[in-house]
């Protein structure tokens, strides 16, 4: 008679112990991804630099003036890849290159007219950056929207956090005009010629946002 109740009691809880099997402890969880926040400040810059067969030049935007956000998503821990998401939009034709002559060549290579905004999308970060007084070196991937083209690109970044609360991120990488199907302009039957490799240069200021 024992037995059989102890039997009976065993088919009862057995159900229950394989339904919570399914569920596992809230410890089990995967961590959290923490989401990090940076407004792009006004006084952010922009700059291409290139050179011709004579000498270089260079054609900046100083100040960026529209309401962008980039988003960090960290995802638990250093030596891990990290989201970023967040557009550059700049207006072509806000760059000047200090001489009207080559200002006007470098909106018609870019044809500026048809597409009149560079485009640099945030993609991803070798790791969380290490934002302290020190500087912090790393790698990451953008995508660039130039003249209708659309290509991908790895940047060295700079993270270094200002005096204030503020914190600066510099980015820079070579390209070529054929990187997006331009032709470089040329002047005075060929005797000037743009070079086909250019560098473009950001300099962020960034504000954490809570």
């Amino acid at each position: 008679m024992l037995n059989s109740i102890s039997y009976l009691l065993w088919l009862l809880i057995l159900p229950i112990l394989g339904f919570t099997a399914q569920f596992p402890d809230r410890g089990d969880d995967p961590p959290k991804k923490k989401l990090i926040k940076w407004a792009i400040q006004k006084t952010s810059t922009i700059r291409i630099q290139g050179s011709t067969n004579i000498n270089s030049f260079g054609c900046d935007i100083a100040g960026y003036y529209q309401r962008d956000t980039i988003y960090c998503s960290e995802e638990n821990g250093v030596n891990k890849l990290v989201t970023l998401n967040g557009d550059l939009k700049v207006d072509i034709a806000k760059f000047d290159c200090h001489n009207k002559m080559l200002t006007g060549d470098l909106r018609k290579t870019l044809k500026a007219d048809e597409y009149p905004k560079l485009v640099i999308r945030f993609i991803s970060l070798e790791r969380t950056p290490v934002i302290r007084s020190n500087k912090d070196f790393l790698r990451g991937w953008v995508e660039i929207e130039l003249a209708g083209i659309h290509r991908r690109f790895e940047v060295c970044y700079t993270f270094v956090k200002t005096g204030s609360s503020l914190i600066q991120l510099n980015g820079n990488r070579n390209f070529s005009f054929a990187d997006f199907k331009l032709v470089p302009p040329k002047k005075f039957a060929g005797l000037i010629k743009v070079k086909d490799n250019f560098n473009v240069d950001f300099n962020l200021l960034l504000d954490p946002v809570e």
